[in-house]
């Protein structure tokens, strides 16, 4: 008897399973599954009253709707919210319905689609045409059979899904997920440190940098291999940007390992990966000759006025404590033996007698002063010598022109250049840029702190060019805070628009920032460029400038003045003689 009730129960869910499942709880059912906000009707004709796929009760889901026919179509990124499910009647023109669907979904093709085809649809062809499009979240339905939907398994190769409607649990099932070995073609770029190309031992082409172990990782997560096209990187020179969108749009490559801007051509942008600048980077200007720093000092002129005035007081004071009332401007005596050593701050000898107290405040102030402008004189000269200023500064592109120094800058980066600093300031100081074809040329003159140039530098590579200067005792470039190009610059991964791996990869890439691993990558890279060689410490250069002890030519002033000085009195003293023989016999 049980087995009687028990095969009666087979036979009814299997009839029960063959019957058409309506419209109306298929879209019930996505509708819990997706939970949409926007129904996209496409239809082959103007008014859905009459369309052949649905009934206007069976579309009661309380959601938004959108109906187009095949003659209309938008991009419907940013005009609507992304949760949208796509209804899409293939009763007849199916190509211009196709051709249609994919221009309302571009930059949205993870849009879920439910396909209503007719029995003469080929399925296989219907989802090699969606595959091609780069729409993997699909289902078809044919209308007059509605006992199966269908869908495809794209990865690791193409197959068509048929499944009973009664045993569907899930509809839309991720692809991206597992890609069960499929290779994610990249195309590297040598960009220090973001991804470096090296040979090895056996003179084969190698990759590291940080963004090299991003996207490793990142075809690890999703079960793939990451494939590189050694074969589309030329062997002395970097890709083109422009050929790279190429390949792309070809679908020969997925992931360019580059990191661009915001802009939209020739790439399509993911999440923004880092927040950087881009600035100039110039050649440290050269130190003041030491020579020239005993005319460098600041505030000795106030305080020597101040001890010419205190000595002509004292002199004077002098002259009316002795009786001789007149008021005296002879540098003889307002530069005596002992006024003159009270302006140096040195000892001599005081009157016996006891002194005025005008006088010896006279006296104290200008020892004061004197020691005063000792002490400050040699403090500054001190510290000007082992810390010397810059002869001049570079704080414009009239200064570059001035000292006849050039920004060396690619080809490449001159539109980004252009939209920073604006068209017309590039057009104005174009003669101050040397621009290069050659993206190696340029690369190499950087990375080895060539001064007969200034480079433009991002703030990510910045740190490592700082580290390679840590041995040298006098940095070769600077930062220049005055010419910046790009103070506040997001960056983003570049991929294929409409790629199938944008969401993923987003996901990812929030991922891999919020836990820490894109800066352990980053900080791993500095170790990694040294061990290939890739990042060498710099040592001084050979060339006058640098630090060292004093020799004649530093005192090269002091040398004239003591000279001139020495030549004044020897020629000054047969006068004097003369002078006061003359004096004598009158």
């Amino acid at each position: 008897m049980w087995k009687s009730i028990k095969s009666l129960l087979i036979i009814i869910i299997v009839l029960v399973e063959a019957q058409d499942v309506p419209l109306k709880s298929i879209l019930h059912f996505l509708k819990l599954e997706l939970s949409p906000r926007t129904l996209l009707l496409l239809q082959n004709k103007g008014d859905s009253h009459t369309d052949a796929c649905w009934l206007q009760n069976e579309l009661d889901l309380n959601v938004a709707y959108i109906t187009f026919n095949a003659n209309q179509s938008t991009q419907l990124k940013g005009k609507v919210n992304r949760k949208i499910l796509a209804l899409v009647c293939l009763e007849s023109r199916a190509e211009e319905v196709m051709k249609a669907l994919c221009e309302n979904l571009m930059d949205i093709r993870g849009t879920h689609v439910l396909f209503i085809a007719t029995m003469d649809t080929n399925i296989t062809s219907l989802f090699e045409d969606c595959r091609s499009n780069q729409m993997l979240n699909v289902l078809a339905l044919k209308d007059s059979n509605r006992e199966f939907i269908y869908s495809y398994r794209a990865f690791p190769h193409f197959k068509v899904v048929r499944r009973r409607l009664g045993q569907v649990r899930r509809y839309f099932k991720p692809h991206v997920g597992n890609l069960q070995g499929h290779p994610i073609a990249t195309i590297p770029y040598s960009l220090v440190p973001r991804s470096v190309i090296y040979r090895d031992k056996e003179g084969r082409r190698q990759m590291t940098g940080y963004l090299t172990h991003f996207y490793t990782n990142f075809a690890r997560s999703l079960n793939a291999t990451l494939r590189v096209r050694w074969d589309l990187v030329p062997e002395s020179e970097a890709p083109d940007h422009n050929v790279t969108s190429g390949l792309m749009r070809d679908g020969l490559v997925d992931f360019p390992m580059v990191l661009t801007t915001l802009a939209p051509e020739p790439f399509y942008p993911s999440y923004v990966a880092e927040i950087t600048s881009w600035f100039l980077m110039l050649p440290v200007e050269p130190d003041m000759p030491l020579s020239s720093l005993y005319f460098n000092l600041k505030g000795w002129p106030y305080f020597l006025g101040l001890m010419v005035v205190l000595a002509l007081l004292l002199v004077n004071a002098q002259l009316l404590e002795s009786g001789q009332g007149f008021f005296t401007l002879r540098c003889g005596n307002i530069f005596a033996d002992h006024v003159l050593r009270a302006i140096l701050a040195q000892s001599f000898d005081m009157p016996i007698r006891r002194l005025f107290f005008s006088r010896t405040l006279l006296y104290s102030l200008l020892m004061m002063a004197g020691l005063i402008v000792s002490t400050i004189y040699s403090a500054n000269l001190a510290t000007l010598l082992v810390d010397p200023p810059a002869a001049y500064k570079i704080l414009s592109y009239e200064d570059l022109r001035r000292i006849h120094l050039k920004i060396f800058i690619s080809q490449q980066e001159l539109p980004t250049l252009s939209d920073s600093i604006g068209k017309d300031v590039l057009e104005a100081n174009l003669d101050v840029f040397h621009v290069t074809t050659s993206i190696v040329e340029f690369l190499a003159k950087r990375n080895e702190l060539n001064t007969s140039f200034g480079y433009p530098v991002t703030n990510t590579l910045w740190p490592f060019l700082q580290l390679k200067q840590i041995k040298m005792h006098r940095p070769a470039f600077r930062k220049s805070n005055e010419i910046s190009f790009m103070p506040f610059m997001p960056v983003t991964m570049p991929m294929a628009r409409n790629s199938i791996y944008r969401d993923a990869f987003n996901r990812y890439l929030s991922h891999t920032l919020a836990s820490g691993l894109y800066d352990l990558w980053f900080k791993r890279s500095y170790h990694e460029l040294i061990a290939i060689g890739k990042l060498n410490y710099s040592v001084d250069q050979a060339e006058p400038g640098g630090y060292h002890d004093l020799d004649w030519d530093d005192l090269f002033y002091v040398w004239i003045a003591y000279i001139a000085g020495t030549t004044v009195s020897l020629l000054v003293l047969p006068f004097e003689i003369l002078y006061y023989k003359w004096q004598k016999d009158n």
